[in-house]
């Protein structure tokens, strides 16, 4: 048999080779600049590091992007993730968040990240939101009260074109890997309460895939977009474009909220209008005492039941507590002043101690409105109603070692 390993192929196969050659070639260029493959949708049970379990949990919540139609493009907002127990922005919060921009842009053309505003919504474009709250096991849905080692995070795909839920996936994350301090606005807003806004935002979270999202959550959105721009606006320093924001959300559906009220106050205050700052503060008030639960972040010294010292911290009180005194006095009620702690500590030294600071604030209540000598009562529950529990007695869990204020009718 001849020898044809030296001899040049023939034409036609050389043709072929230098065919596939090219080919070859232009596969190879086309994968060098192809996005990365997407990250699996599969969310495993165990508990992961924030990281990884946000990849996880924004690639199974934008698996129902089906909205949008084949090579075209959709526009996607996001309304700031909260935690459960408080409804405020945190670390943790603000990481899923950046996280999950970054993989819109980077493995999602079909979609537009544009900023959560009045005007974009306007677009009716697809929203995502979500929450973070503390568990009792990897894989479980109990919340826990108390200091932990797992979060379950969750998200919410919604059309606003539809009303329409599209996806709603869940993950459980590595409590050392979750930053759980408050955002500025929220660390530094005086009062709390049950609030319709979050609760509606929570509503939604909880949706399943296919059912309409909450008719209160979507009624208030303006107000949500506005509140949220305002957020960041304070948090930039710029108090004259947060002052005007806050206002712009009070005049929208649903900005009657706690968010709303507080950023009124802070504005107001910051920017050094005192009587504009104690008029924003009363309808906080009143928004509470409404709510029969007003909860205020009063900062005692660590151990006792004297304020701090630090006057940027302590100077707005007495006005705070004057407010409180009128308004309950208006009201012609009579007032529960309930001390907390946080649950580091003995329970029964938490309870002397929430007892004694519930008990300062009450006297100087009736010092501001004499009446309610007769009209209020004290009370410390301790460290058995927590709302963070986390037991690290700063900031993080400052709503922990609140006094809440509960009007109730005065017995004849």
């Amino acid at each position: 048999m001849p020898d044809m390993s030296c001899k040049p192929p023939a034409p036609r196969i050389r043709n072929l080779m230098q065919a596939l050659g090219l080919g070859a070639l232009l596969l190879l260029g086309a994968c060098a600049t192809q996005a990365p493959p997407p990250v699996t949708a599969t969310i495993p049970k165990e508990a992961l590091p924030l990281e990884d379990a946000v990849m996880r949990l924004a690639e199974a919540t934008l698996a129902g992007d089906k909205a949008v139609p084949p090579g075209g493009r959709r526009a996607l907002v996001i309304d700031p993730l909260i935690d459960r127990a408080s409804g405020a922005e945190t670390g943790a919060t603000r990481a899923m968040v950046a996280r999950i921009e970054t993989l819109v842009r980077e493995r999602h053309p079909e979609l537009e990240l544009k900023p959560f505003t009045t005007a974009t919504l306007d677009e009716k474009p697809l929203i995502l939101l979500g929450a973070i709250t503390g568990v009792t096991a990897a894989g479980s849905l109990t919340n826990s009260t108390g200091p932990g080692d797992t979060y379950r995070i969750w998200a919410v795909l919604g059309d606003l074109g539809t009303g329409m839920i599209l996806s709603h996936p869940t993950a459980w994350v590595r409590a050392e890997t979750v930053d759980t301090a408050p955002s500025p606005f929220f660390r530094d807003s005086p009062a709390w309460t049950d609030d319709e806004a979050q609760a509606a935002y929570l509503r939604t979270c909880a949706g399943a895939p296919g059912t309409p999202m909450d008719p209160a959550y979507l009624r208030g959105l303006r107000a949500q977009a506005a509140v949220a721009e305002g957020i960041g606006a304070y948090e930039r320093g710029d108090l004259p474009t947060a002052l005007t924001l806050y206002r712009q959300a009070d005049g929208e559906p649903g900005g009657q909220q706690a968010r709303v009220l507080n950023g009124l106050y802070l504005a107001s205050w910051g920017l050094g209008q005192r009587d504009a700052a104690r008029d924003a503060f009363g309808r906080v008030v009143e928004y509470g005492l409404m709510r029969n639960r007003l909860a205020l972040k009063l900062l005692f010294r660590p151990g006792g039941t004297g304020f701090v010292r630090d006057p940027g911290v302590s100077a707005p009180y007495p006005m705070w507590l004057q407010e409180i005194a009128s308004h309950t006095v208006q009201r012609e009620a009579c007032l529960r002043v309930v001390g907390h702690a946080s649950v580091t500590g003995a329970p029964a030294a938490n309870d002397r101690l929430s007892l004694a600071r519930a008990q300062t604030v009450r006297r100087i209540l009736v010092i501001n409105a004499p009446p309610l000598q007769s009209r209020s009562e004290a009370i410390g529950r301790g460290s058995r109603e927590p709302i963070i529990g986390l037991g690290t007695d700063d900031m993080r869990d400052a709503l922990d070692r609140r006094v809440e204020f509960a009007p109730n009718r005065c017995q004849a």
